[in-house]
């Protein structure tokens, strides 16, 4: 059963009243998403340590089932190659309990994937504007995209942008600490301390 912002309202198992009715829990699963450089691995790092969550970051997932980089997966196999398995890791996540979740910036963008995000998980859209998405992330060698020019970057940011409003609650990053960001979500799912 998911909730009418497509997030679960199934809590995990250890979180049950006595007679087996489940209680006001957080959800078992909370995806982070937004285009290179939004904060998500900074933030879900911060908001997992909050909650008491292990943190995953997906393309780290991806490089330890491949045994290579995502540049060397990129290089050897390609693009879709690296869809694929981003794809099968992400099912797989939908079986893990008390994870947050950093998704690489393409992840929600396949059809495939968008059931993670808008039912196995609770999701939000860590937002950068592009100005400030080429500000933080300059030319880091390890994000293979990047090799394309400011105007294809632009066009993919712009492609990406309406797919994360659609599956994410929106969360604006710029100007605030990683700190502010997750009391944010914290508020939203209601557990600010």
């Amino acid at each position: 059963m998911t909730a009418a912002a497509g997030w679960p309202v199934e809590p995990h198992s250890e979180e049950r009243e006595s007679d087996g009715r489940p209680t006001r829990a957080h959800p078992p699963r909370i995806a982070l998403i937004g285009f290179m450089g939004s904060g998500k691995s900074t933030v879900g790092r911060l908001l997992a340590r909050r909650l008491g969550y292990r943190f995953v970051d997906v393309d780290e997932r991806i490089e330890s089932r491949a045994g290579m980089s995502i540049r060397e997966i990129f290089a050897a196999e390609g693009e879709e190659a690296f869809r694929r398995l981003e794809s099968e890791t992400l099912e797989d996540l939908a079986g893990e309990e008390r994870i947050v979740a950093a998704a690489g910036g393409g992840a929600p963008v396949p059809v495939r994937n968008r059931e993670f995000f808008a039912g196995a998980a609770a999701s939000f859209y860590l937002e950068v504007s592009f100005e400030e998405f080429l500000r933080r992330t300059g030319s880091d060698p390890a994000r293979p995209l990047l090799q394309r020019g400011t105007g294809e970057l632009r066009s993919l940011y712009e492609q990406r942008r309406p797919v994360y409003e659609s599956l994410g609650r929106r969360i604006p990053t710029e100007g605030r600490s990683p700190k502010e960001i997750v009391e944010e979500i914290l508020r939203v799912l209601g557990r600010s301390r």
